[in-house]
């Protein structure tokens, strides 16, 4: 067997049977070379060259209202001055050459005063000035009407908050006065419970005595039976008077268990008629919800305020009724009565 001389060439260079295969074409190692040093007076400069130019600031209007106040007070001052000054002159005509003289040397200096005031009020704009006037003249009034504004909603608060205390106020008396008189129909019904039933315990005591005193009178006829069999001697006029007594005081238990009888249909009669009445109110207030709802909407309160007077609302709503349509019931409104269709403040 002949051995392949390229064999192991091929073995050599296959990269399955060698750990690592060596570059085909070596590079020599990257170099990395650091960025050149510069001085912090060079940074700065180049990163403001690198920075946007800064927009222009916009023109601001200097001009004041004050400033231009003064001005012109000056201005009429000066005009002021020279009037008086030229009245003098033409009516006095006694004055000596050094009053004279003054009194145009004065009235040239508020000449110049005038001319120079003119000059700045011309060059600091006038009509800038009567725009910030204007400005200033709107910006007051809306301030002022503002100022309106709030006083009005103010009272309006302050109104509300007395038209809601007062509503607190008849709420809180509404409830008081329901609970005191759910108080008394307590008492009132305590009460008639216990005279009720003190009477039903004189009733039953009446009731006891009366079988007490019938039971008394078979006792002393079964005792009297014995004794006649027993050949004793009765009296007549013992039992005549034993029945007498025991007759009369039935009679008294059976006035006062009669009485006893009446008071208690009296009571229950009035327990039932408070009952009666109880569920009557009850019945109205509930027929009154209805109508409430019926008439205002399920709203707790009629819609226009009477003070919380329901009747008076409702009078008032019924007279206005008999307006809406032309029925046989119906009248014409009266002399000096406002329209429905008008505004009704």
């Amino acid at each position: 067997m002949s051995q392949n001389p390229s064999y192991f060439n091929n073995f050599r260079c296959n990269f399955t049977f060698q750990n690592h295969m060596p570059p085909r074409y070596p590079f020599p190692p990257p170099t990395h070379m650091p960025p050149p040093e510069i001085s912090d007076e060079e940074f700065i400069r180049k990163f403001q060259d690198a920075m946007p130019p800064a927009k222009p600031k916009p023109k601001v209007n200097k001009t004041k209202i004050w400033k231009m106040k003064a001005d012109v007070i000056r201005l009429l001052g000066a005009l002021h001055d020279i009037k008086l000054q030229e009245e003098t002159l033409s009516t006095n005509h006694s004055l000596s050459d050094e009053e004279w003289q003054s009194a145009l040397q004065n009235i040239n200096v508020n000449k110049k005063v005038l001319k120079d005031t003119i000059i700045k009020i011309s060059k600091s704009g006038l009509n800038i000035s009567k725009k910030l006037v204007c400005k200033r003249r709107a910006k007051r009034l809306r301030l002022k009407r503002k100022k309106e504004e709030m006083k009005e909603e103010r009272k309006e608060w302050i109104r509300q908050n007395k038209e809601n205390s007062r509503k607190i106020d008849e709420n809180l008396q509404q409830i008081k006065d329901a609970i005191q008189k759910a108080k008394q129909k307590e008492e009132a019904k305590f009460q008639a419970d216990i005279v009720l039933k003190e009477v039903l315990r004189k009733k039953h005591d009446a009731k006891k005595s009366i079988v007490k005193l019938e039971a008394l009178v078979k006792l002393r006829k079964a005792r009297e039976n014995t004794a006649k069999g027993k050949g004793q001697i009765i009296s007549d006029t013992e039992s005549t008077t034993f029945q007498e007594n025991v007759d009369r005081l039935k009679y008294l238990w059976e006035h006062k268990l009669a009485s006893y009888e009446k008071e208690e249909v009296e009571l229950r009669t009035k327990l039932d008629e408070q009952n009666e009445i109880d569920n009557e109110s009850e019945i109205q207030a509930s027929n009154m919800m209805k109508w409430r709802k019926a008439l205002f909407g399920g709203k707790d309160n009629p819609q226009v305020d009477f003070n919380g007077d329901l009747d008076r609302f409702i009078g008032v709503r019924a007279d206005w009724d008999q307006f809406i349509d032309d029925g046989p019931e119906s009248t014409p409104i009266p002399i000096g009565w406002v329209f429905p269709n008008a505004k009704h403040n």
